[in-house]
């Protein structure tokens, strides 16, 4: 691997120097093929944060991303299917494919699409200690900054996989370590198979990423994947635009649930019904749903101008977070299901906040604001010793069998 790198160092500083004088071939000297970096590694001393994996985004909308820079015809084909689609894309390019063609990285540009920083040499994390990862990372950007004149602003590894000295080194060099939501398996040779897989995984905020050199039936399928997006109501865009429309920074504080093992003589609020004068019921749903049932459900609730209560489940709103703010953001109320929507009479005290605590929380990251202070148990079941043993300040404990799971058909 040191060998690697340092061969890939010695060959950018012929590609960045191009004007300097070499040796005659007979005079080299061994050495020469261990440059010293073009780049100071600094000690590590930023706090990394987690890879963008999603956007946390309620647009209706994905980022379409390639790996890799194949040859000119490949790429003017990729390049052709996206304009007829009238798409944009974001290319993670490695700096050695932009400094052999800057002209093809150039034309990639030219044609409104974004170009990010692919490493060096398109490595894979698993085995790059931190230094070498900087390298690989800063002298990319050097490239970039040099044959194109642009400052990329994310990152991402040949296979989209990450390490702890990768992101540390994406910290230290100011990027922001890109994963993927849809990746399809490079098993999957055909259009039909990559269209599909990117089907099944649909959700908002989603990064597709794509090999744009080793499986030619990607460019078959932009057309494909652009049709069958189009008739869900997703968008492609590029991964920069899309970031654009994240509500990631909103502010967000919890109910602030604590532990509490004293919970003798707690009288906690079970709700069964409300006293009211008018003949109005509470429509609620239960548990957690994918983007096209959630999504059909939001429609139905706009068009009959209902507002319902939503109580979801923590893990699910863990792994799709952005459906739990699109149902806030369309004026539904949300509440908690629990975590990992056990029945509560079976589990012990611990367990049992513990998970209480954590859905709190989890749900509300997800809609960055705080939550509905009511908790529903899994299957509607309860008894009066389970709703004591609830964390502190206590929850309102809805255990009415009026509502309508959202899973299923």
């Amino acid at each position: 691997m040191r060998w690697r790198m340092g061969t890939v160092i010695g060959l950018v500083a012929v590609l960045l120097f191009a004007g300097c004088q070499s040796k005659p071939a007979e005079e080299k000297d061994p050495e020469d093929e261990k440059l010293p970096p073009a780049v100071v590694v600094p000690e590590p001393s930023i706090q990394t944060t987690p890879p963008l994996r999603l956007i946390l985004t309620t647009e209706k909308s994905m980022a379409l991303t390639f790996n890799g820079l194949a040859d000119r015809e490949s790429t003017e084909r990729l390049l052709d299917a996206l304009d007829s689609e009238g798409l944009k894309a974001t290319f993670f390019i490695p700096a050695l494919r932009v400094a052999e063609e800057p002209d093809l990285a150039r034309e990639i540009l030219e044609q409104g699409h974004e170009v990010e920083n692919g490493t060096l040499s398109s490595v894979v994390p698993e085995g790059l200690d931190y230094e070498e990862a900087y390298r690989e990372v800063e002298l990319a950007n050097q490239v970039y900054s040099d044959r194109l004149g642009i400052t990329p602003k994310y990152v991402r590894t040949r296979n989209g996989d990450t390490s702890e000295a990768f992101e540390q080194a994406a910290a230290e060099a100011g990027l922001e370590l890109v994963t993927n939501t849809i990746r399809p398996d490079s098993k999957m040779k055909t259009a039909v198979e990559i269209t599909s897989y990117i089907d099944r995984f649909m959700v908002r905020g989603a990064i597709i990423q794509l090999n744009a050199t080793t499986n030619p039936a990607v460019v078959d399928a932009i057309p494909m994947i652009a049709r069958m997006a189009g008739e869900e109501g997703y968008g492609l865009t590029p991964l920069g635009e899309l970031a654009e429309t994240s509500y990631g920074e909103d502010y967000y504080k919890s109910n602030g649930l604590a532990f509490n093992e004293n919970y003798d003589g707690a009288k906690p609020k079970v709700i069964r019904s409300f006293p009211v004068e008018k003949k109005v019921v509470a429509l609620t749903f239960d548990d957690w749903a994918g983007d096209r049932t959630i999504s059909r459900v939001l429609e139905i609730l706009e068009e009959y101008d209902i507002r319902s209560t939503f109580f979801l489940i923590g893990r699910g709103v863990e792994t799709n977070p952005q459906l739990a703010r699109l149902i806030m953001e369309e004026g539904h109320e949300i509440a908690s299901h629990t975590y990992s929507h056990q029945l509560v009479t079976e589990m012990p005290l611990r367990k049992l906040q513990e998970d209480l605590i954590r859905a709190d929380e989890v749900i509300a990251e997800a809609i960055r604001e705080t939550p509905s202070n009511y908790m529903r148990p899994a299957q509607g079941k309860l008894d009066n010793e389970a709703a004591r043993k609830s964390p502190r300040p206590a929850w309102s404990i809805s255990s009415c069998m009026m509502s309508r799971p959202l899973t299923g058909t």
